[in-house]
């Protein structure tokens, strides 16, 4: 069997189940000081409870030519977004960053003057949201690559005095969906960049969404504060990764496509496409979670980005369905980015 058979997250299955059977998957695996088993492989990051209280773990690695171009992408551009991405990670499971190590992976022609405008980006992301970096390592490579390796921390205590953690694995029957800020403007900032379409005042915010964006980490201190536990960011576009949320709560999900949270520059710029970047473009790394209405009008009020009510979870023999304003199913093609499916689309 091939990787493009098998598919990204067939594969992520595959090597789990292998882990599994080996009897080293998890926290479990981690000696004597670890008291309890938490989250493992399938979430926005590895959790376990040990003597420094709920710690997490996340990484994310950007490939010159799958995530990026230089061409488009700038060096203090590159080291933000490398940086934003596991730090949304860690604000999906309700937690602050602690410290990071990064891997470069250079050909010897590479400038230097370029990297050290990326690590200006990373501290630029750092100093903004938390976090350092401490350390690394660097290799030689064919292709340019940076991954970072991000941990965090719990600092909102649950009722059973541990930290409490946002999961994708805690959404029940009756809950409400709902999303942090606006979806679909990365998706929209990477199609101009591809098209070669000059981004203007009116569309600064689309280039802004895919090149530079915001963590949300403030809004998952406070979704923990709330009590809500089920939650994810969404970075491969909110139909595939509701989906991935249902399939590991073990539910179903109806979003109301007219009720997604779109800017107007969106609207603007992709008459025609605005609703399909917005349900599958991906990369927006806002949140999206789950929780009763009254827990979720809590967070509104308690956080400064917008929060916006858009579904219903259900019955999981309903599945994963998106209606228009008059109750009808919209086709949606394409459910989230997958790096080996031939159907994948963004970038």
């Amino acid at each position: 069997m091939l990787v493009r058979e098998l598919g990204e997250f067939g594969l992520i299955e595959l090597l789990a189940e292998t882990l599994a059977a080996e009897g080293v998957d998890g926290p479990d695996f981690m000696g004597d000081h670890t008291r309890i088993p938490s989250l493992g492989i399938g979430d926005d990051a590895a959790a376990w409870e040990g003597e420094a209280g709920t710690r997490v773990l996340t990484t994310d690695t950007m490939v010159e030519g799958v995530h990026f171009s230089l061409d488009l992408t700038g060096w203090r551009d590159l080291g933000w977004k490398a940086m934003a991405v596991n730090l949304s990670d860690v604000a999906a499971m309700g937690c602050v960053p602690t410290c990071s190590v990064v891997t470069l992976g250079l050909r010897d022609d590479q400038q230097v003057e370029g990297l050290v405008e990326m690590y200006a980006g990373m501290a630029e992301a750092c100093r903004r949201h938390g976090g350092r970096v401490v350390g690394g390592d660097i290799v030689g490579s064919p292709v340019l690559f940076v991954s970072v390796a991000m941990e965090g921390e719990a600092k909102v205590l649950g009722p059973d005095g541990r930290g409490a953690i946002l999961k994708r694995g805690a959404a029940d029957i009756g809950d409400v969906i709902a999303v942090t800020g606006n979806l679909g403007d990365s998706a929209g900032g990477f199609h101009m960049a591809m098209e070669g379409e000059p981004y203007d005042d009116s569309t600064d915010r689309l280039r802004t969404a895919h090149f530079r964006p915001e963590p949300r980490l403030a809004t998952g201190q406070a979704l923990t504060k709330a009590g809500i536990r089920a939650a994810m960011d969404i970075s491969d576009g909110l139909v595939g990764d509701l989906t991935k949320l249902c399939e590991a709560s073990g539910v179903g999900a109806v979003v109301r496509g007219n009720e997604v949270p779109v800017s107007e520059a969106l609207r603007l710029q992709f008459p025609d496409r605005w609703l399909s970047l917005a349900l599958t473009g991906g990369e927006d790394y806002e949140l999206l979670f789950t929780g009763r209405e009254e827990a979720v009008r809590e967070v509104s009020e308690a956080v400064d980005v917008p929060v916006t009510v858009i579904g219903e979870i259900v019955d999981a023999s309903r599945g994963v369905s998106v209606l228009d304003s008059k109750g009808d199913a919209i086709e949606v093609e394409g459910g989230g980015w997958d790096h080996f499916a031939t159907s994948s689309g963004g970038g």
